[in-house]
């Protein structure tokens, strides 16, 4: 078996998560950060093991797993509340179009209020994510 087989092996059964940032200019003039979260899935953890690097942004598109997101998506929820301006937000997409989409099709809006009616003050948000990294 190659170094990099073994690798992307070693590297697909170890990754718990990829959370990955840009910071937008916002309305006010100050920086607030658009976040990309992905967590290993099977289907991430098979294209990573085959090096189908390309394929796992579609499968974060497509087959969102529950704590994942886009950076689409958090982009447009920036814009949509206010803190960007939808040129910033497009300059800084990976896939305007997809964007421009989501804009479109707000559907976050009924998800979010159900997700506020189950909301507990003791359970974690995406705001308190803490990444334990051993060395």
């Amino acid at each position: 078996m190659e170094v990099r087989q073994t690798m992307l092996g070693d590297l697909s059964s170890a990754l718990k998560a990829i959370v990955s940032q840009r910071l937008l200019r916002t309305t006010s003039g100050s920086r607030t950060p658009a976040v990309e979260i992905m967590l290993n899935t099977k289907l991430v953890s098979e294209l990573i093991e085959k090096g189908d690097f390309s394929g796992i942004k579609d499968a974060l598109e497509k087959a969102m797993a529950e704590g994942s997101q886009s950076f689409e998506q958090d982009i447009a929820r920036l814009i949509t509340e206010g803190v960007v301006d939808r040129k910033e937000g497009l300059a800084n997409s990976d896939s305007p179009t997809n964007l421009m989409w989501r804009l479109q099709n707000d559907f976050s809006k009924p998800a979010q209020a159900a997700v506020e009616e189950d909301h507990h003050d003791d359970e974690p948000s995406f705001t308190e994510i803490t990444l334990d990294v051993k060395h």
